[in-house]
């Protein structure tokens, strides 16, 4: 976690950030919390800085970057902190990983504050290591807060979601990224059009024009438009919606927004979507649940 995740969330989010801090320093923050919202909109950046104000010796509003507990977290050697993601993105969060939260739950924090426990994404929890996060966060033990982020809290078991505190952090509007993002390119991009492709989307938006993805984003749209224009066939491109450089789950969630946007846009028009569009539309949301169901096996 470097210097730069230590202190705020991404603007739109200033909200619910304001109202974690009060109920911080008032000291009615609850033992779990569940941040929910749309993917690469920042819920993970707000987690991470949420966690690094609860552990700061030294908060304003903010973590203060500067004593020892922030020195530990940007060094990514805080005891008093444990991240859980999946081993493999895309794959499951397994029950082992769960089960050593039980000695990392032991006794008092080693730094005499807080202690927490980020679990992201929380969907990726099989059913067992879901049943076995029960038995913690029933007896979370002295001063421990567990921050699960998730994208889809549908999908976590209704035991899990009534033990936690839900905060829903919204999607940005065009208004409230724009700025921010024109901040981060280069150039004389239409940061608006740009967002509106990224379903306002901040961070999508940034992946779509730079960094590793850009290519592969592209081709994904590409993908979508030929079979829109009828050059590929819906069981065609179907097939074809893996990539190098994807996440399977993300290269799916990725073409069906940018599907159901093609075709609000097209009806905005006046005119009719090509019937492709929804046969492959239909065939990716198949693929998604599947997709889903085989994460939650695993």
């Amino acid at each position: 976690m470097n210097q730069g995740e230590l202190s705020v969330p991404y603007p739109w989010h200033a909200a619910q950030w304001r109202e974690l801090d009060a109920l911080l320093r008032a000291g009615t923050l609850p033992h779990a919390l569940l941040l929910a919202g749309a993917p690469d909109i920042g819920k993970f950046l707000f987690a991470r800085a949420f966690a690094s104000l609860v552990l700061c010796a030294e908060p304003h509003g903010s973590a203060c970057g500067r004593c020892r507990n922030c020195r530990l977290i940007a060094a990514g050697s805080h005891p008093d902190l444990v991240l859980i993601q999946p081993e493999e993105q895309g794959k499951a969060i397994r029950i082992d990983a769960i089960r050593e939260l039980r000695e990392f739950c032991a006794g008092r924090p080693h730094q005499g504050g807080w202690r927490v426990i980020l679990i992201e994404p929380a969907e990726a929890l099989n059913v067992n290591a879901a049943n076995a996060l029960l038995k913690t966060l029933e007896e979370p033990g002295e001063r421990t807060l567990l921050i699960l982020v998730s994208h889809e809290p549908g999908r976590l078991t209704p035991t899990v979601r009534s033990r936690c505190r839900l905060l829903r952090l919204p999607t940005p509007s065009v208004a409230q990224a724009g700025p921010w993002l024109k901040s981060q390119l280069s150039g004389e991009t239409d940061v608006e059009s740009l967002l509106v492709r990224a379903g306002r989307r901040p961070l999508r938006a940034l992946l779509l024009v730079s960094g590793d993805l850009a290519g592969a984003f592209t081709r994904l749209q590409d993908l979508v438009i030929a079979v829109a224009e009828g050059s590929v066939v819906p069981a065609e491109a179907a097939a074809v919606t893996a990539s190098k450089h994807f996440d399977t789950g993300e290269a799916l969630e990725w073409l069906t927004d940018f599907i159901a946007a093609r075709v609000r846009a097209t009806i905005a028009r006046g005119e009719r979507p090509p019937r492709a569009l929804f046969d492959f539309f239909d065939r990716l949301a198949t693929a998604r649940r599947e997709h889903v169901a085989n994460a939650n096996l695993n």
